[in-house]
Order: C-alpha cells, then structure tokens, then sequence
C-alpha cells in the first residue's frame, strides 16, 4: 500500500494577541498577502492553506488590488482557503449556534467570492475542544477536525494521529490531532522517524496517510523559503518513492478519506467519545477578562431573541426581518470570539475594540428585538386598557409564568398597579420611583413564543394581593417552593425544596471564597494552580450589611453588602412568585490583587459525578484531579443524588470555568488575577480589576437532570420583555402564540429567516438524553412544507408535515435543522411606512478612496451602501457630491401622515441639543461621531465604563484621513435621534456645525419602545483606584523584564496604551 504525508502549509495569524488589531490589518495581513505571492512564483508545487474568511474580509477591505491576485491563485488551487469558519475561535465559552453561525457565514463567504466551500474545523492554536464540538462539525456538513494544541497538555494526551472523533448525540467526523507543530521549517520527511512513526501506527488501523504542518505562526506571512523548497524537492522524488509527499490543502486528507475508505475500513479506526480539553493550558481563558464573557452571552441571547421576535414579526407583516443587521452583529460578535480575545489573554488596549463591538452588538440586536416585538403589538387588542397598554414577549417555545421588570419613564405616581385583560389584578410592585421613572416588576403569564397584553395603571397604593411570597428581618424569605435563610454574613445557609417535602438543598452555606493565588507564571491569563485551587479558601469577605432590597408581592429580595479589603461584593438574593429558581445578581469592584474568587455549592446530595451541560448535550465528570481540576460548563451544571431521586441544578449567566471540589461541592470560578503579566503590555495582573457584574440561579428537581433544569437555564437568560404600546383594538386578540411544541425535552435551538430565500429556518436539540418519538413543531397558522437540512443551510433531506405540523423523532442529544414554509397568517398587519426625506446637503461626508476630503474624517464611499438599515428604519444615503448635512438652522417640512421624524447623525462629542418641533422646544442628545460606543474597566491604563445611550443607525469600520488615506479601523459612529411629531409639522434644526446629519427618513407610526433593560448600563466614574504600599512595589517587580514571558519590544511597549484616543 502505498504511503501518503500530506504536507500542509499555513501561516496561522491571531487577529489580537501580542498586539492589537490595528497592527493586524496594517502589517500582518499585508505581510501574508505578498510573501505567499513571492512564494508562488518561485515554487511551482507549492500550496498555501489560510484560515479565516474574516480575514478574507479583512483582505478585501483595506487591500482590494492584492485582494484580486490572491483570487487568481484560489482559483487556480494554489491558495485554500480552510477551516470553514468565520473566525477561527475559541470553541469553549462561545455557545453552539455561535458556532454554527460561525461556519454559516465563512463558507457562505467562501462560496461566494471564491466559488470554495472547506470541509474542515481548522484550528492549529486554540485551547482546548469541548466534546459538543464533533457533533456541530458533523451537523454544519463538515468531515474533519485538526489541531496540533493538543501537544500543549491534552487533558488525555493525543489519543491517536488519525481516527474518528464522535460526539454526545452519537455524530462522528475524522480528526488529525497530531500533525506537529506549525510555527516549523521542514528539513526530513521520509527519513523523519516521528512521521514513520505515525505512519506505522496508522497502518494498524488500514492508514496509508498522514498529515504535517509546516510554516509560520502567529503573525500571519508565510513558511520560511526552505521549509517550501525542501517540501518541492521532496515532491520531485515521488516517482521513485514508495511513499508520496503531497502539498496538499487543509481539508485534502479528510476529502480522500471520505471517498477512499470502505465502510469497514472507517469502522476500524481509532475512535475518540469524550472532551479533548486541555490539562491545564487554556483553563484560566474560561475566565480571564471576565466582562467579555458576560457581554458575549448576553449578545448570543439577544440575537436568538431578535431573530425569533423579526420571524413572528415578518410573518405577521407588522416589520420586515433584517437579515443584513442580524448578520453584522453576530459577524461582531463571532469576531471576537478568536481564541486570544474571549479567552482573555491579549494585550490589554485590544480589549478596547473587543468590548466596544460586544457593545454595538448588543445595541444592534437590542433595536432589532425593539423594532420587531414592539411592531407585534400594534395586532394586539389594547383598547382595554384603563392606564398605559404594556405588551409583554415570551421568546421561549413553552409558556412563562414570570417576572418581568420595565422602566416606565414620565410616571405620574410613585405606586402602579396591573391589571390582565379580564380586568383581574395580577401580583406587582414599584420597586424605585425616582426622577419620574418608576422600577415596576410583575408577574407575567404569556404563551409560547407569544406575546400578552397587560393594563399598568398609576395608583396611589401599591398592590395588596397576597400570597405565599415573604420576606422578614430574621435573613427569611418564602415562596411557593423554596424557603431561604441566610446568615449573619449574608451567606445563604439554607434552601429548603417545599416540593419535596422541604428537603435541604446545602450542607453548608453557598459562599464566594479566597485564595491567595500566585496563578501560572509562564501563563498567567491562560493558565490556573492547581493546587492553589485544590484548596479550601483563604478567607471570606466580610460581612457589612444585610438589608430587605424587595418587598412585595411579585418579588422579594436581600440586598448582601461585603468587604475584602479594598473589594466590595454586593448581591442581590431574590425569589419569585410563584417562581422555580433562587437567583443571585452579584456586582463587585474588585480591587484584590494576586487573588482568586470561587463561589461553592456544597448540597446535601453526593455524588461522585456531575453533569456539566455542554449547549448540545451534557458530559458526566469526576471530582477534580491535576490532570481535569477546571473544567468548562455552557448554561448549568447539575450534582443529582447517586441514588438519582433529586439534585441541584447551578444556572450560570456568564461564568463558565468549574470544578467538582468533592462528591457534594461545586465550584464555580468568578475571577483571577495573577501575580504575573505575560508582556509588558499585557498586565494580567491587573486583570478584572474595577467593576465585575454576573448572575446565577439555583433550580432543585426531582430525579434525574432533563428537561426542566434546560428551560429553567434559558428562562433565566432570556427573561420577560416589555413593550409600551398606544391603546388600540387588535385582530389577535389580547394574547398571541406563534408556536407550540409536543416535548418541552426538545429544545428550540434557533429560528430564523433563510440566509437564502423566505424559508423559516428551526433548529432543534434533544436536551434531556433520552430519544423522543413523533415530536410535532406548529407554527404560525400551520406548517406547509418542510425539508431537513444542514446548519450549513446546505440540503439535507426531506421532512414529515402532518396536519400542519412538523413531526419528526429524535435521538438523544440529536440535533436537526429544517427549512419549513408555513400557512399564510388569518390576520396581518402592515409595517412602517417608511419615507427618505431630501436633505439640503451642505457637506462633503463619503469620500472615495485617494479623494481629498473637506473634513478631518470620512466615511469611505465603498463601505457604505446606498441605504442603510437599523431598528427597523430604513435610511437613503446620498453618496456623490455634498452628502451630508451640517446643522445650521435649517428647517424641514414634513409630510401629513408623519409621526416621527428619524435623524441619522452624529457631532463631534456628546452635547444637548434643542430642536424645535412644531414651534415647542425639545431638548435632544446627539452622541460623539468619534467616541466608542461602549468600554469598560481597565485600570492599569487608568480607565473606568461608559456606555452610550442611543440606538446606533451606521458605523463605518474605517474612514479616510482629509487626504484619502484610510484611517485602519477608525471607526465612525451614527445614532438614531427620533423626534415624535404630529403630520404637517416643522421641525427647526439647531446651528451647531460639529453636529452632521447622514440621512433623514419620515415614519407614519408612533414609537413603541422596549421598557426592560436588554444589557448593562453604567454611570460614569471617576478612576480613584490606588494600591497599597506592599501591592505597589510588587507591581512594580513584576513589570522588571526578567518576570515577563515574552520580553519582545519591552521598552517601546512599556506604556503602550496609555495614549489617550
């Protein structure tokens, strides 16, 4: 049999890592583009693999003309692209459908402009690989994974070279795991005895091949000029060679494969069915730089929101579904889930860049949800409603009994009560009244993927309904399943579970422990101690006050205040009427140098295995050893009792790095900040100090984790939205569903709009482990048709439709996909008229590229379309000639059907502005054109949070310098400014020439506006952070050159970032 090495070129690029994106696109991608050109023209056999469309883009952004002659060389296979995906990330911490979209876009990407698809996950650097990943492979059309991280201290080794890899749900795609490093230059072949050696093992299993890596890494350009002759000269030699070298793509080992082996063949190979996370390299990232964790999650809910209230929304014909922003704001998201951002172990001023797009993200899909569940209600019947009509969204499949919290501003009294439409009051409080807004919270009852109306009325007094929600001065507080008590520190010490006979839940109190921690010196964001973790904590905060936060009949809580050292820990401890869950909202300002944080769990019920939820399926672990001691977990680990009648289940928001402590504990990892800093631009040590916000729940069962303990986990991360909306009558009625399910067990992984075409596209997963038959999904007025397909969106089969239904059968963990079209809706609605108004332009905004500008910036004629999209409203750009306008007084006439006036603009710094709109004065905010959207706490280079409030309408991703050069990622940034105004009116625009208007469009309806807060906000602080003696001179030994592990460029990096931008 003759004997393969398929060689494969690369030249890995880390978007961030040791310097920021700037240098990225400035250097890095130009550097790979034009060494790989000089290459092929020297080398006629050579064949370079890249990874990455978002690089690709990236390409085609700022290099347009290098940009054309690498298509040339696609084309003609002697460039690949590989690895399937957008972005090649972190695979821990983001969630499945993440990565999904993840692999949707870059091989869309990759057809589109290359006419390529790749059959691959490539992922040569990267931390670790959670065991759901084989299984999305398998479902996104995909063939084979590689690595070579697994080198790095593979939790359980290398478990072969070449074999299957299978996932929870039982799907398998073939892996590479051993294909050496790639940062290398070839020199032997043939005679190398670690590819003999491979190649030996591999015959066992009827392999006549294997793969190796050569090139560069991690700064993109090329292999070195001898690893690529070598591998030509070795090419020359297979004509009298029994063992051929190849220069082969990524993905060409796994393409043979596929097509060569017999059944029988691929049945002998090596087979691999659990995690391959790493020992120890990498566990600190599920951790590190903790906010982008938290905002990753909460942009992954917004967008499965957003996407599923724009179908009910477009199928209602109340708004149109706008798959351009959902796709730039998942493309802004997925960027940053590269393997050196979310897992946190770039330089520190990349983090810049990093949390501001999170930030536009979720202000993208928050305006989608806005546009789209607010556009619903204008079918809902509200003209029952005595006060302010409030239309509340279930983005669930399964109907909500919960709480839901609005904001409601311009509230004539300090106390509102709610009424349903049967005019019976339901269970709410105000729980802040102040400045004319009033904090109300009620219980909500709404159907599936529904929406139902209630009446808030002002009052005098507060709601007086009783129940079975308490709260005392004794630390108690009761509903209708738990009775919790604290103690005198403010820690829980008791859950009693009144459904099962008032069984205690703790062995002892949850806590939020100490360690004195060092961390890992070569990798001090990366890595974690494990016996600095294998530990009881050091100490605990201290207590400082325990108080009655909430006290009503919807909702009761205790605020707990606590102090360690300069850190104050504060949490909010709540329960709900009616409700299935003790959540806890925890805010600290961590100030705790060469510390780390865990909260513990100790139950009652032992077990010596956890159930760790994976997004798509679950894994079972031990109690933690060296080789597995901080392990990932996506929405919730559960500990059930051994003999299996009941367990806990701890929902987490935005922590994901766990460890099983004893048979009884879990441990969850909140922060780290390590003695150590990497480089001198990196400063781990100073990692998460300042503001750190996160969540979590607890939810006991009867018997085994399943369905209720993954529901419970979504529910509390997609929580009730409230809409305010005019009173009105309604064709739906004052409740709408839009679907129902048969198996709650069956979660709803995904809806959405065809990339391609008007198909309403589902994703479903078993959650709970067990097979479930004649499943039946009903959407909208009734399913029609229905064809299986891939994540991919790439056909995969036909489907059952019955009775208007789709009904299919699932394995345990099975996860499907199909493209369903439904039965026209009995009752639609019409979506905003939407009407360009022409502008008198006075100013040179869009330029083209080389053109000389008339202001310092502009935004780049070829990024920019000619109308642009955002909540919902639709803005004609002018692009030629003068194409902006400056304020000065100008005053515009509307048309008789206009309420609302949108403005798309921005100045050159936040100001007030006063508009006059039909001769009365209205005082505005216009935000900065220049100023980040949002950032958060990064106290070395002496920074603290902001986060704009307005709805972003454009950001141009570069612009160009007054001379026509571009600007790299200089971002410009325009708001949507909404002025109400009655039809025919005039609105008098203020003189202020640094403010610049884009567009202007007019709408026929009113606003009808989100009143729950969708993502954090935070008031802006003065830095006041000082360190200690003892802390100070230690920060300052270790910026000395000789504790840094990467001393590149030490003194002209010394205060990099320091700069103010």
């Amino acid at each position: 049999m003759q004997k393969k090495i398929y060689t494969v070129a690369t030249a890995h690029l880390d978007t961030i890592w040791s310097w920021d994106f700037e240098t990225t696109v400035s250097r890095y991608i130009y550097n790979t583009l034009v060494d790989n050109f000089a290459l092929f023209q020297k080398y006629p056999t050579y064949h370079f693999n890249f990874e990455g469309s978002y690089r690709y883009e990236l390409m085609e952004e700022y290099y347009p003309e290098l940009y054309a002659k690498m298509r040339d060389y696609i084309a003609q296979g002697r460039w690949s692209v590989c690895g399937s995906a957008f972005e090649n990330g972190d695979v821990n911490v983001p969630s499945p459908e993440a990565l999904f979209r993840n692999i949707l876009y870059g091989n869309r990407y990759f057809e589109e402009k290359f006419g390529k698809r790749s059959v691959d996950i490539y992922l040569p650097d990267c931390f670790g690989f959670g065991w759901a990943l084989p299984s999305i492979m398998a479902h996104a059309n995909l063939m084979g994974f590689t690595t070579q991280k697994l080198g790095w201290g593979g939790a359980y080794g290398i478990p072969f070279d070449i074999g299957v890899w299978q996932g929870p749900d039982g799907a398998q795609v073939l892996a590479s795991l051993n294909p050496h490093d790639y940062y290398f230059t070839l020199k032997k072949l043939r005679d190398w005895d670690f590819v003999q050696q491979k190649l030996d093992e591999n015959e066992k299993y009827d392999l006549n091949s294997t793969m190796i890596f050569h090139g560069i890494g991690d700064r993109g350009g090329a292999p070195k000029e001898a690893s690529v002759a070598f591998v030509e000269q070795e090419i020359n030699k297979n004509k009298d060679s029994d063992v051929q070298v190849l220069a082969s793509g990524a993905d060409d080992l796994f393409r043979d494969l596929n097509a060569q082996l017999t059944p029988e063949q691929k049945a002998k190979l090596p087979r691999w069915e659990t995690e391959l996370v790493m020992q120890n390299h990498g566990v600190g990232g599920y951790t590190s730089r903790a906010v982008g964790k938290r905002w990753n999650r909460r942009c992954q809910e917004l967008a499965d929101m957003a996407e599923r209230s724009g179908v009910v929304a477009d199928y209602l014909g109340t708004a149109h579904y706008n798959k351009e922003a959902m796709e730039l704001n998942w493309k802004r998201t997925i960027a940053h889930q590269f393997h050196d951002d979310l897992p946190g172990t770039s330089v520190q001023r990349a983090y810049r860049r990093s949390w501001n797009d999170y930030g536009m993200a979720m202000n993208g899909f928050a305006g989608e949800l806005t546009q789209a569940a607010g556009s619903v209600g204008s079918l809902l019947k509200t003209d029952f409603c005595a006060g302010t009509p409030v239309t509340v969204f279930n983005s669930l499949e399964v109907a909500r009994t919960d709480a839901v919290t609005l904001e409601l501003p311009h509230w004539p009294k300090a106390c509102a009560r709610v009424y349903d439409p049967k005019g019976r009051e339901v269970k709410s409080q105000v729980n802040r009244y102040e400045n004319g807004t009033a904090e109300l919270v009620f219980v909500a009852t709404v159907p599936a993927l529904g929406f139902a109306v209630y009446d808030v009325r002002p009052s005098d007094v507060p709601c007086r309904l009783r129940g079975s929600l308490s709260i005392s001065g004794e630390n108690q507080m009761e509903n209708q399943k738990y009775i919790v008590r604290l103690n005198k520190k403010g820690n829980i010490t008791s859950i009693l579970d009144k459904e099962m006979d008032e069984q205690e839940l703790l062995s002892e109190p949850i806590s939020l422990g100490l360690f004195k921690y060092t961390g890992s010196k070569p990798w001090p964001a990366w890595e974690m101690n494990y016996k600095e973790a294998n530990k009881d904590p050091d100490r605990l905060p201290n207590p400082v006050t325990v108080t009655i936060q909430e006290k009503g009949p919807a909702r009761v809580s205790f605020c707990v205040e606590q102090k360690d050292g300069d850190s104050t820990f504060k949490n909010i401890i709540a329960l709900t009427d009616g409700g299935s869950r003790v959540e806890v909202y925890s805010e600290i300002e961590w100030r705790s140098l060469h510390t780390m944080a865990k909260n513990k769990f100790a139950f009652a019920c032992t077990n010596p295995e956890a159930t760790f939820d994976l997004g798509l399926g679950a894994i079972r672990r031990g109690n933690m050893t060296e080789k597995l001691f901080e392990v990932p977990a996506q929405n919730w680990v559960d500990l059930t009792d051994k003999n299996g009648d009941w367990g806990v289940s701890v929902l987490s928001e935005c922590k994901y790095g766990w460890d099983k402590y004893k048979d009884n504990t879990l441990r969850m990892t909140v922060l780290h900040s390590p003695v150590r800093n990497y480089r001198i631009d990196s400063m781990q040590s100073m990692m998460d100090l300042g503001l750190n916000r996160y969540s979590y729940a607890l939810f006991s069962h009867k018997g085994q984790v399943g369905a209720d303990t993954q529901n419970q986990a979504r529910a509390f991360l997609q929580p009730l939205t409230g809409y305010v909306e005019p009173k009105h009558p309604g064709v739906l009625g004052t409740a709408y569903s839009f679907g129902n399910v048969s198996h709650p067990q069956v979660v709803l992984r995904a809806m959405k709009f065809a990339e391609d075409g008007d198909e309403i596209v589902v994703r479903l997963n078993e959650g709970a482990g067990t097979p479930v038959e004649h499943y039946a999904l009903r959407l909208g007025a009734g399913v029609a048709e229905a064809r299986e397909l891939f994540a991919s969106e790439e056909e995969k089969g036909p489907a059952t439709v019955k009775d208007g239904c789709l009904v299919t059968d699932f394995t345990p963990y099975q996860i499907r996909t199909f493209a369903l079209r439904l039965q026209p809706a009995a009752q639609v609605g019409h979506a905003a008229k939407a009407t360009p108004l022409t502008l008198p332009m006075n100013v040179q905004l869009i330029t083209k590229q080389g053109e000389q500008g008339e202001l310092p910036l502009s935004i780049p004629a070829e990024r920019i379309g000619d109308q642009v999209t955002a909540a919902g409203i639709p803005f004609a750009i002018a692009k030629d000639g003068k194409n902006a306008l400056r304020l000065a007084g100008q005053t515009l006439t509307l048309k008789k059907d206009t309420r609302r006036l949108a403005l798309l603009l921005s100045a050159d710094s936040n100001r007030i502005l006063d508009f006059t709109v039909g001769g009365k004065t209205v005082p505005c905010s216009v935000l900065s054109r220049t100023r980040r959207f949002a950032s958060w706490d990064l106290y070395d280079l002496h920074e603290t949070a902001h986060i704009q409030e307005g709805q972003l309408g454009y950001v141009s991703t570069h612009s160009h310098n007054a001379d026509g050069t571009d600007a790299i990622a200089k971002e410009l940034y325009f708001y949507i400014l909404i002025l109400n105004v009655q039809g025919g009116d005039t609105v008098v625009l203020p003189r202020d020439e640094e403010t610049l208007v884009l567009a202007a469009t007019e709408l026929n309806t009113v606003a009808v506006p989100c009143v729950t807060p969708l993502y954090d906000r935070v008031e802006d602080r003065p830095f006041d952070y000082t360190m200690r003696l003892g802390d100070k001179l230690r920060y300052l030994r270790m910026k000395l050159p000789w504790y840094m592990g990467d001393k590149g460029r030490y003194f002209s990096c010394y205060n990099r970032g320091r700069e103010r931008e």
